[in-house]
């Protein structure tokens, strides 16, 4: 009995014990789910409180590892800066290696080398990362994820036959993983590339029949509808839209561009109403951002719009920026008071073509003026874009041409030398087909190899001066005599 009564108060206090030392792990993880909760509900910034004081308050916990990988999507997701963000994943990978947040670390830290990397060895860099969660957590949730990314960096490199394989490897081993419906639609992606339309949209079908439910089958649709127009019945087929109408008054009077938005409107720069207007798709204005001397309208990589005037280039909705280069005199910069078009690269640089000295200068995330692109020829570009596969597109309107570099200045594509009258805009589709809006002979539609595929051309078509394709594929394009915006699908 006495020894009963001993015992008794011992088991109590080791039981209490035990709880003080689980009380810290529990709360971490309550801290950890509560973030992850307020993230997903949109609440930023007490997501972001919440892992902070996992890290400093719980740093001997099991969470800190996690906590930290969310702090770096954070950085990237949110605040878009990828050092800060680097520097968390590291932590993670190289101080918490068995934790749960260590095979995410690994992966983001692939990714952010492979949406800035354009050297092999960038691209190489980011597939070893990917293999490292591979084979050093098996097991874990993100090994269909960095196989899919390694997928996306064989496309990169030029390496279709290998994208095809990788992605195939998630669309068999994993189906039911997230990156499924992912790697299923880059298979059709690079089966296009390659030049089998067919097989690639049996694929991009493949997607809508097994994750119909999937964002990527609504974006698989609208591939198979840009094939089947250019492909599925022998030639390009392309049609009048009668019914559709875009923009009134004075808002389609001296149109200097038109963009589609990511979410499915219509930006239209107008230098008559001294603004560009974004227009939902029923027509209703969403918003509209003012400037003087409009001259073209690109994307930037994270879906900003890139406005170039005459002075200055706005990026967004409130980042303006001034350009200057090295003048004759040293130490005396000479500002860029005649620009053509700007466009923002994926690595962050800035290019602007500049009409007084015919050059494309290149500025890094700051302004700062780092040289001349690709090289330091003269050049009158009048469009300047980034286009979906990263590459750089550039109509010379003096050599009436348009050529396509990657982010190193390399020549990947030419189309249009000795077949272009009078180049006024140039879009490029997903498969690297270029659509040149020609003031004097229509619209002409060119392969990756530089040949024409179509013509479009008709009493309708008088002047057409800016040019925007949707994601199906459609043309759209302003008519400067007719005063309107017409589609062809």
């Amino acid at each position: 009995m006495r020894v009963t009564r001993l015992l008794v108060p011992a088991l109590a206090l080791l039981a209490a014990s035990a709880l003080a030392q689980d009380q810290p792990e529990i709360q971490a993880r309550r801290l950890l789910e509560d973030g992850r909760a307020y993230w997903a509900q949109g609440k930023m910034k007490q997501a972001l409180d919440n892992f902070n004081i996992i890290v400093t308050s719980f740093s001997n916990t099991e969470s800190v590892g996690q906590a930290l990988l969310e702090i770096g999507r954070y950085r990237m997701e949110v605040e878009g800066d990828a050092e800060r963000a680097r520097a968390a994943f590291d932590e993670v990978a190289k101080k918490y290696p068995q934790s749960d947040g260590a095979p995410g670390a690994y992966y983001y830290l692939g990714y952010l080398t492979l949406s800035r990397g354009t050297s092999p060895a960038e691209l190489d860099d980011a597939l070893a990362q990917f293999t490292r969660v591979q084979n050093l957590y098996p097991r874990s949730s993100w090994v269909p994820r960095a196989i899919y990314a390694s997928g996306l960096a064989h496309r990169k490199a030029g390496r279709l036959s290998e994208a095809v394989e990788a992605e195939r490897r998630v669309s068999l081993e994993y189906p039911s993983s997230e990156a499924a419906p992912a790697a299923q639609f880059e298979i059709g992606q690079c089966l296009a590339l390659t030049g089998e339309p067919l097989r690639g949209m049996e694929e991009f079908q493949q997607v809508r029949n097994r994750f119909p439910s999937s964002p990527w089958a609504a974006q698989a649709l609208e591939r198979i509808t840009a094939l089947y127009r250019l492909h599925g019945s022998g030639k390009p087929t392309f049609s009048l839209d009668a019914g559709f109408s875009a923009g009134a008054g004075d808002l389609l009077k001296d149109v200097r561009a038109i963009l589609v938005a990511p979410g499915g409107g219509l930006w239209i720069a107008s230098d008559k109403t001294r603004s560009a207007v974004l227009l939902e798709p029923g027509g209703k204005t969403a918003t509209s951002l003012a400037a003087e001397d409009l001259r073209t309208l690109s994307l930037s990589p994270r879906g900003d719009l890139v406005l170039a005037s005459k002075l200055a280039v706005r990026i967004g909705p409130r980042d303006i920026k001034t350009f200057s280069v090295p003048s004759d005199k040293p130490g005396v910069p000479e500002p860029l008071e005649r620009v053509l078009a700007a466009a923002v690269m994926p690595g962050g640089s800035i290019l602007v073509s500049d009409e007084k000295r015919k050059k494309v200068y290149r500025f890094d995330s700051r302004g700062q003026h780092a040289g001349t692109f690709p090289d330091a020829k003269e050049r009158e570009v009048t469009r300047l874009y980034v286009d979906s596969e990263g590459g750089i597109v550039m109509l010379d309107r003096e050599e009436r041409t348009v050529r396509v570099f990657d982010e190193t200045g390399r020549l990947l594509r030419t189309a249009g030398p000795g077949g272009l009258r009078k180049p006024a805009d140039v879009a490029v589709d997903a498969f690297r087909n270029a659509y040149v809006a020609d003031e004097e002979a229509g619209i002409l539609v060119f392969t990756p190899q530089g040949q024409l595929l179509a013509t479009i051309a008709g009493p309708e078509l008088k002047r057409p001066k800016a040019l925007a394709l949707d994601p199906t594929g459609a043309i759209l394009v302003y008519d400067d005599r007719a005063e309107k915006v017409m589609r062809y699908r």
